[in-house]
């Protein structure tokens, strides 16, 4: 028996993974549109706060979508 996922379960994970993707999208524009119309002094301070777990969230995003585009490669070899 092959521990290789089959073409079902595979497409549940490209799902998920979408999913996660369309999510971190979500959460990081509603902080823009959070940020957007405060004053600039309470801005940059919460952006201070807020930048590493922005940037966390970034790298998580291109890191599902790399996973994403190999699922994707690995299906077409």
């Amino acid at each position: 028996m092959s521990d290789e996922p089959t073409q079902t379960q595979e497409a549940a994970i490209r799902k998920q993974i979408r999913t996660a993707v369309e999510a971190i999208d979500g959460a990081l524009e509603g902080i823009v549109r959070f940020l957007t119309p405060l004053r600039p002094t309470m801005r940059n301070e919460l952006i201070q706060s807020l930048g590493g777990h922005i940037e966390q969230a970034r790298h998580a995003r291109e890191s599902l979508e790399r996973i994403l585009l190999e699922l994707q490669r690995q299906k077409g070899s």
